[in-house]
């Protein structure tokens, strides 16, 4: 679960490529409706959802949705006939009639929220220094016009006026500059959005300053790393994460040993991040996945499984044999992420494995969930001893008999 799994701005980060999809739709229903099937009306409805969202969310500048599909519409007239129907051309038109009327309304509802922000804080700012305020000056103005205005602020790279927003009482303007201050990486934040990150905070807060910090990058990794010790686990498991996505291999002995930690969401958040680091992290990882508690070689399996080269491979195979049930289990699903390839050499090491072994593998091969990973043996299912097919097979009939089940259930409903 990375920085990108938990946004609580989705649509924000999306708007392009939900846009960028829409006028893909576009494009393919001209080529597919009009152009291969020869049907020339109702389709061209559809072209209105990404004009009308793209002058909605970027004022005039949408209006270039609009121009494109108008010229892929009657562009494609031109191609199919020749020439370009009256009608034709109006439909176009209205395309761009459309986007320039609503951006530039949207631009200028903008303009004014921004004026009607800036008024209030200009009359808080009066109100505040005509009583007993006797401050510095621009202190103030930076605090009040950080609860009012947080992406002016951004806009200016007034970094000062930032981390005042970080302390406002208000948690979406907090949630606003720590955001602010990640897009800015500037490092003079790191001390305020650390006070974020382990404050008593909304969790909201702390996982946008942690977002931050990641974005930040290098001068964020030691104070991360002494937030790996915080006695509340979401901020442990929200500093893991962090150092993930920097990446520096600092972070990784300390990672490793948070793989032991008493809370199990964090001993996942842990593994999670050390799989990010890539091929950097697979010499510490491996003698923990070989010799470390049952608790860090369950993680290291998982971190060696998102890293995913091909040097994993034979240590996890021979991990499949781990007496604890749970590292097994993280085995399996590990190899499960590996791809091509996997079973057969699974197949192989299971022909080699001692009787104790072998036992240990079938019954962690028993508690599979992935039909996927099952149907995985087949194509290599001779290269399989009599007892190893045997296993692979009853497996199958298991998950058959399952999903016949589940399907006269909802039959029967």
């Amino acid at each position: 679960m990375a920085f990108s799994d938990l946004h609580l701005n989705r649509m924000d980060r999306y708007k392009l490529a939900i846009l960028l999809f829409l006028v893909a739709v576009s494009v393919a229903l001209e080529a597919v409706v009009h152009h291969a099937m020869g049907v020339e009306v109702v389709y061209s409805h559809f072209f209105y959802i990404p004009v009308v969202l793209g002058a909605v969310w970027y004022g005039k500048r949408g209006v270039l949705v609009a121009v494109f599909l108008a010229a892929v519409y009657v562009g494609d007239y031109s191609l199919i006939g020749g020439a370009v129907p009256v009608d034709a051309w109006i439909r176009a038109l209205m395309f761009v009639v459309v986007a320039l009327v609503i951006g530039t309304v949207m631009d200028y509802v903008h303009r004014e929220q921004e004026q009607v922000m800036t008024q209030m804080a200009n009359a808080a700012l009066r109100e505040g220094t005509s009583g007993r305020f006797r401050g510095n000056l621009d202190e103030w103005k930076a605090k009040l016009r950080s609860s009012v205005n947080v992406k002016r602020l951004r806009d200016e790279k007034d970094v000062r006026g930032l981390i005042e927003a970080l302390t406002h009482r208000d948690p979406a303007v907090q949630y606003e500059a720590a955001e602010a201050l990640g897009v800015l990486r500037e490092p003079s934040a790191v001390i305020p959005l650390m006070a974020a990150l382990t404050g008593d905070r909304y969790s909201g807060v702390r996982w946008k300053a942690a977002e931050a910090l990641a974005r930040i990058g290098s001068p964020a990794v030691e104070p991360l790393i002494g937030a790996l010790g915080n006695p509340d686990e979401d901020v442990r498991w929200k500093a893991a994460i962090a150092l993930g996505e920097i990446g520096d291999p600092r972070a990784i002995p300390p990672l490793i040993a948070l793989l032991e930690d008493h809370d199990r969401f964090v001993q996942s958040r842990a593994a999670y991040a050390l799989g990010q680091f890539g091929s950097s992290a697979l010499s510490p990882l491996l003698p923990v996945l070989q010799a470390g508690s049952p608790d860090a070689r369950r993680g290291a399996a998982i971190a060696l499984g998102k890293i995913g080269a091909p040097e994993v491979m034979d240590p996890l195979l021979f991990a499949l044999s781990d007496p604890d049930d749970a590292v097994r289990s993280s085995v399996l699903d590990a190899l499960a992420c590996l791809g091509e390839g996997v079973h057969a050499r699974l197949l192989a090491h299971v022909g080699a494995a001692s009787p104790d072994e072998r036992n240990r593998i079938f019954q962690t091969l028993r508690e599979a969930t992935s039909p996927k990973f099952v149907e995985g043996f087949f194509p290599v299912l001779s290269l399989a001893d009599d007892e190893t097919r045997d296993v692979i097979l009853s497996l199958a009939r298991k998950r058959g008999e399952k999903q016949t089940e589940l399907k006269e259930s909802g039959a029967g409903r």
